[in-house]
């Protein structure tokens, strides 16, 4: 069974209160949103009542110190066959910490296809077809269908859908947040409103926003790029969070100047203008696919220094040899 909800940890809290929850969930979200999804569904399995004012055993989840929940890959890169055997191995042991049960976060959102996909799903069928009495496992990836279909067949189905950029800003607000950090955590929040509220409080995300932002305004030339990246290879977050928000301002830019109501960022109005004014509409289209080139190379694990380094002399060349 599939279910479709922005609130997937509501979903679940029904689910364990009504004494209906599955031993093993399939958990949709976006790339970005993910990890944080699969934080909160563990807390809702450890502690049906969870709320957001936070118990000490939401702490600890949240925290990564609860010795019951269990994360894998436990390289944090893909899946493989030695993790699923310590699952299965974990699985059978007894709650350690103050709970009744042991969860298992699968985070499958790199690993559910390509070499290898099918042999780590295969191992964990067993486990799914006779599940050990409380235990729960949650399986995360961003599209359900690339997972094996007797994986699927086996697990209840939670999809994470998506609210617009101005829904979760408004939601925000309404919460009591300032409107013009609410509208940049909104635009890559996945479209959960309790992702970007997540984000709020995350330092290196609103630092990387001004970061990206004073590069595309004032960056006028090589001569003066080596502070930006140094700025930007603060840690790899920061760098990661840069890259984002370069292109998300460059489309900004784009669209501004295509269909301005369509903006997402328009409490930053003076920013997208001037932006518009150092990047033409085709020197903003070519940036923003050598940025999404410099994210391929970071993920794959390319040396941060190297791509900061060349990306941002390219989009200086690019920004000047496009001036129409």
């Amino acid at each position: 069974m599939t279910f479709a909800d922005a609130n997937v940890d509501g979903l679940l809290q029904r689910s364990f209160a009504e004494g209906c929850a599955a031993h093993a969930y399939v958990v949709q979200g976006s790339k970005r949103t993910l990890p944080e999804l699969l934080r909160r569904c563990a807390m809702v399995a450890l502690c049906p009542n969870h709320s957001e004012d936070g118990c000490e055993v939401c702490r600890k989840v949240k925290t990564g110190v609860h010795q019951d929940v269990v994360w894998f890959p436990q390289d944090g890169k893909r899946l493989t066959v030695a993790d699923m055997n310590m699952l299965v191995e974990e699985s059978y042991k007894r709650p350690i910490d103050d709970g009744d049960a042991r969860v298992f976060v699968v985070d499958a959102s790199q690993s559910a296809s390509g070499v290898g996909a099918d042999v780590w799903q295969n191992k964990l069928l067993k486990t799914l077809e006779e599940p050990n009495p409380d235990v729960y496992i949650f399986i995360g990836v961003t599209d359900m269908f690339s997972l094996l279909p007797t994986v699927r067949s086996r697990c209840q189905v939670l999809v994470q859908s998506r609210a617009s950029e101005k829904q979760v800003c408004d939601e925000l607000c309404r919460r009591g947040y300032d409107r013009k950090k609410a509208q940049i955590v909104s635009a890559v929040s996945g479209g959960s409103a309790e992702s970007a509220e997540a984000l709020l409080s995350d330092l290196v995300v609103l630092r990387s926003f001004e970061t990206a932002s004073e590069f595309l305004t004032e960056a006028a030339s090589t001569k003066y790029a080596l502070p930006f990246v140094s700025k930007m290879l603060a840690d790899r977050d920061h760098f990661a969070w840069c890259l984002d928000f370069m292109a998300l301002l460059l489309r900004e830019s784009v669209v501004y100047r295509l269909a301005e109501n369509l903006c997402v960022l328009d409490e930053y109005g003076e920013v997208t203008q001037k932006i518009c004014q150092n990047y033409s509409l085709q020197a903003a289209e070519v940036c923003i696919e050598k940025i999404n080139c410099a994210k391929r190379r970071l993920a794959e694990g390319g040396n941060q220094t190297v791509i900061a380094d060349s990306l941002i002399a390219a989009m200086l060349e690019v920004k000047y040899r496009c001036r129409i």
